[in-house]
């Protein structure tokens, strides 16, 4: 009885065995020559006509994180919409408080020298948010508005000069001018002149 079971057993592990060196084989197979759907886009997106092996070791440069890439800033066009159409991305116009409000484009990046990946090592990426920040702080500019908005302190940290002047010389518009300014703040309407977005680092 026992000797029976041993042979079943060795049995069972030798059909294991050819079970799993057909798997080994197939996905060999698989990686050799890539389907067609996943070889097209592959190539596509290195951008020459090599095979790009899907379970290879390196990954498509275009694929890479942010964290591994040198990125152009986004083109500003200042509302020339020629200008923009003749280059094919850039921006309009920058800043915008919900995702809805910000424009988007596209920016030239490059892979960092010692990162080893495939396809182009530089290309355009889409999807770039037209944001760009200054030494513009919400929480100080609120602190100004709120402790010496009378004397326009606020106003003049955003760089609006000519309507800070007005603000110093009414003294915050006796007092009205600068209870708004402070609405306009906290319910951001009052922005930086430059359309730069508040830095969020302290």
């Amino acid at each position: 009885m026992i000797k029976i079971y041993c042979q079943q057993l060795a049995l069972l592990i030798l059909l294991s065995y050819v079970h799993l060196a057909i798997s080994i084989q197939a996905r060999s197979d698989r990686e050799q020559q890539v389907t067609p759907a996943i070889g097209n886009n592959a190539r596509v997106a290195a951008g020459d006509n090599t095979n790009y092996r899907v379970w290879g070791p390196k990954v498509l440069c275009s694929m890479l994180p942010d964290d591994f890439l040198e990125c152009n800033k986004p083109i500003d066009h200042k509302d020339n919409k020629t200008a923009k159409e003749e280059k094919g991305y850039g921006c309009l116009k920058f800043g915008g408080l919900n995702y809805e409000d910000v424009e988007h484009t596209k920016v030239q990046c490059t892979v960092f020298n010692d990162i080893d990946c495939h396809g182009p090592r530089t290309f355009h990426r889409d999807g770039v948010p037209c944001i760009r920040y200054s030494e513009h702080y919400f929480l100080t500019t609120l602190l100004y508005s709120l402790l010496l908005g009378f004397l326009g302190m606020d106003r003049f940290c955003l760089g609006q000069t000519g309507t800070a002047v007005g603000k110093l010389l009414t003294l915050g518009g006796v007092g009205v001018w600068w209870i708004v300014d402070i609405i306009l703040l906290i319910t951001n309407r009052l922005t930086p002149e430059d359309d730069s977005n508040w830095n969020p680092y302290v």
